[in-house]
């Protein structure tokens, strides 16, 4: 039995699992843990505590990670991490190991997904050999694409997501505007309003424009790591829900919304757009989605076009995971063939 350590290495939580090669895909883990990343101060840490926990030693890894990739070596854009296929190769004694960014993973995953793995946001007209596109607000902000020709698949995942942030209405303009003020030097990316991290910056923006915080919610703020779990939370859970936080989670739908519209439109994506990522599917079915929809066909003379687009949240959770599993299979059925 041949085992592969395949991996989803975030900014914010981690999961590692080991799989048998031997297996059809998409195939059971053997073994599967969860840990906080906060918990680690690298991927060696974390590869050991794994493998320490569970008993097994893998001949092959594939890691999908939240970060660029070059050479064989990862940089994460969120953590301080650092990591090379070479050095865990050697200090786990590993016959191949192979770093993905975590969108290529995703991309990876798509034609494993089954109707029951996403949500329909807007039907359109999918051609089935047209481009994929995935858009994955989490802690930062994933894109990526997949084209699949003839039985070959070509995934990427890119850093789409830190492109510069186009405002389409004033409120929006005004929103740019103030962050400026606090990023005077920096360009301001999508990134920084339409993930884990732009939750936090679109409450702050409509406080400072003065709607009403809750004290409550704002010392729970003040002491939270992470802000964005209580501002969703603030948006639904409360009665009555927390005016400052619906607002500020239906500015990033609509942000949402027109940066997928404007990877769409790049990518000519007829094959769908699909939104992955682990902030979305908190929302779903619990806030309409019509204003990112609206917002993603909003393009001018391309509405008609942007109709017909397939437009899908993915609510599988372990996505990543899935891709990292398909890839790693694949390159090592190659890597033996070659053999």
């Amino acid at each position: 039995m041949s085992l592969l350590l395949a991996a989803d290495i975030g900014g914010t939580k981690c999961v590692l699992a080991i799989f048998d090669l031997d297996s059809d895909l998409p195939p059971a883990p053997l073994a599967l843990e969860v840990y906080a990343s906060s918990d680690f101060d690298g991927v060696v840490g974390l590869v050991e505590a794994f493998l320490a926990e569970n008993g097994y030693q893998p001949e092959y890894a594939c890691l999908a990670m939240a970060g660029v990739i070059s050479k064989g070596q990862a940089r994460l854009t969120n953590l301080p991490w650092m990591i090379s296929e070479s050095v865990l190769a050697e200090h786990f004694d590993l016959a191949a190991v192979w770093l993905i960014n975590d969108l290529t993973a995703v991309c990876c995953a798509l034609p494993l997904l089954q109707k029951d793995d996403w949500l329909e946001l807007q039907s359109g007209q999918e051609d089935p050999t047209g481009v994929r596109a995935v858009i994955a607000p989490g802690t930062g902000l994933g894109e990526g694409f997949m084209l699949e020709i003839g039985g070959l698949t070509w995934a990427q995942g890119t850093e789409g997501g830190h492109c510069d942030f186009a405002p389409t209405n004033a409120e929006q303009a005004a929103l740019l505007a103030w962050m400026r003020g606090y990023y005077p030097e920096e360009p301001i990316s999508y990134e920084m309003l339409c993930s884990g991290l732009g939750l936090p910056a679109l409450y702050a923006f409509f406080k400072a424009s003065g709607m009403e915080e809750r004290p409550t919610l704002n010392a729970a703020l003040i002491e939270a790591i992470d802000q964005t779990p209580l501002i969703i939370n603030g948006a639904f859970n409360d009665e009555p829900p927390c005016p400052l936080c619906r607002k500020s989670v239906e500015t990033f739908l609509a942000i949402l919304g027109a940066e997928a519209g404007n990877l769409a439109l790049k990518l000519y994506s007829t094959g769908g757009l699909y939104i992955g990522g682990g902030i979305m599917p908190r929302l779903a079915g619990r806030i309409p989605l019509t204003s990112l929809v609206a917002a993603f066909n909003n393009k001018e003379k391309m509405g008609a076009l942007m109709e017909t687009m397939p437009l899908r949240l993915i609510i599988r959770k372990d996505t990543a995971l899935l891709g990292a599993v398909s890839y790693g299979t694949k390159k090592t059925i190659l890597l033996k063939n070659n053999a």
